[in-house]
């Protein structure tokens, strides 16, 4: 009996979205819930970071950036080895279990993250979290390939960036208050306390959502169940030796999550140090850093749609050239700016919003067409490899560089972009920018 062609298929479609036979609306409005939630709760471990090290744990300003680089730097490790697991079991059980395992972890790391008032419980916690971390990324990456049909590949990339946009929304107007609004009648290691158990509870409960309402398919690949975890990772490895857009696209996964972890943790600690050295609180502090963030998700939010509608009409590779040299842009831009309080960061922070949700677009839709569907969970786990590589860089390097010039982590990644975006260049003008994979109308 021969496989239905999925031309001839009844499927469902969700406004311009056309799904894959077996996805229904529900379905997709539970998947962007679950990038909304998931993703901004991957966040705010690295935004209130700087809450932490100085309420609960007394460490220097001085001491943070190389502090932070560091804790982010073994953690990734664990993300890595995270991502390997997470791919594999994408597929070999069910996407909506692993992904509910991953909020699970978060839910329980956060529980316990006030608490810690010593460097090794923080470090140790902090490896907790790279875990379930690793979880959701990889199912945010390989569900977002699963759902839809080809043609509508970079309008569904597009709506999973509106809603990770929306969560970093969230995160700035009401997560980033939690300390501060708590901290009214409270001190402020109480506050903090408060805040983290707050988004405990709401990683549980976001956990029963996506247990419950995500498609419990695709069909399980049979062959991935017999295969060792170390086969399906050389197929991942294999695929982009085979294929220079998969290699392009791992590329851009490591700058992507880097310029990820960029705004989440330098950006913050930045605007939180200028804003204590000016006499503002540490909740205050924290406050002010997260309307500058705003300002970024905000952009990367309203630019989330353009992008896949853009994306949609393009070969993915030139809309990955074309990504990546507006991210150089925006991150070269903080290289120039003097006070990050100052009215300057609005624009830059505009550009910055930008040049992020670009490459994150054009990276996810690029991974999505070119991943073979036989191995697509490993080499979504690659691909998320690939970025925890771009993030131990980015975290080492830019913790020592952090300290000495605090645009400089922001500089590193706009070069890194900048050569990623003259290699994509190279791959459309030696034409192998076409994809083999077939499309689905």
């Amino acid at each position: 009996m021969t496989a239905p062609n999925i031309s001839t298929t009844v499927t469902a479609s969700l406004g311009p979205i056309q799904l894959m036979p077996g996805v229904m609306p529900r379905h997709l409005l539970t998947f962007f819930y679950a990038s909304f939630i998931g993703i901004t709760l991957n966040t705010y471990v690295n935004f209130i970071q700087p809450y932490v090290l100085r309420v609960q744990l007394g460490i220097p300003d001085e001491e943070q950036g190389k502090f932070t680089g560091d804790l982010v730097f073994y953690s990734e490790i664990i993300l890595l080895m995270g991502c390997a697991v997470a791919g594999a079991l994408a597929d070999r059980i069910s996407r909506r279990v692993v992904f509910t395992l991953g909020l699970l972890i978060l839910a329980f790391a956060y529980s316990l993250y006030g608490f810690v008032d010593q460097s090794v419980e923080l470090l140790l916690l902090r490896l907790v979290f790279a875990l379930g971390m690793a979880f959701i990324n990889v199912m945010v990456s390989t569900v977002q390939a699963d759902y839809p049909q080809e043609a509508s590949r970079g309008k569904l990339v597009g709506f999973t960036g509106l809603s990770i946009g929306l969560g970093a929304v969230f995160l700035a107007l009401v997560l980033s208050q939690l300390p501060s609004w708590y901290g009214v009648n409270q001190d402020d290691k109480t506050a903090g306390l408060y805040a983290l158990l707050t988004v405990s509870a709401i990683a549980f409960v976001s956990a029963l959502v996506i247990l419950t309402g995500l498609w419990s398919g695709p069909e399980l690949n049979k062959t991935a169940e017999k295969s060792s975890w170390v086969t399906m990772l050389k197929e991942s490895m294999q695929a982009a030796v085979d294929n220079p857009r998969v290699a392009l696209a791992y590329g851009c996964a490591f700058v992507a999550r880097g310029d990820l972890i960029v705004i989440g943790v330098f950006f913050s600690l930045w605007l939180n140090q200028v804003g204590v050295s000016q006499g503002l609180s540490a909740g205050d502090a924290l406050k002010q850093a997260g309307i500058f963030f705003l300002v970024v998700q905000f952009t990367a939010l309203l630019w989330a749609p353009v992008s896949g509608l853009v994306i949609d009409r393009l070969n993915r590779v030139v809309a990955m050239a074309i990504s990546l040299l507006l991210a150089a842009i925006g991150y070269g831009s903080m290289g120039f700016i003097v006070d990050p309080l100052g009215v300057w960061m609005y624009p830059a922070a505009v550009l910055l919003g930008i040049g992020q949700m670009s490459v994150m677009s054009a990276s996810q839709t690029l991974i999505g067409q070119e991943a073979p569907e036989r191995i697509r969970g490993s080499v979504m786990g690659m691909f998320s490899i690939a970025g925890a590589v771009g993030i131990l860089f980015i975290t080492k390097v830019g913790g020592i560089v952090f300290d000495q010039w605090k645009p400089g982590p922001f500089v590193i990644v706009a070069v890194i972009n900048l050569l990623l975006c003259l290699v994509a260049i190279g791959i459309v003008r030696q034409g192998n920018a076409e994809s083999s994979q077939p499309l689905s109308e």
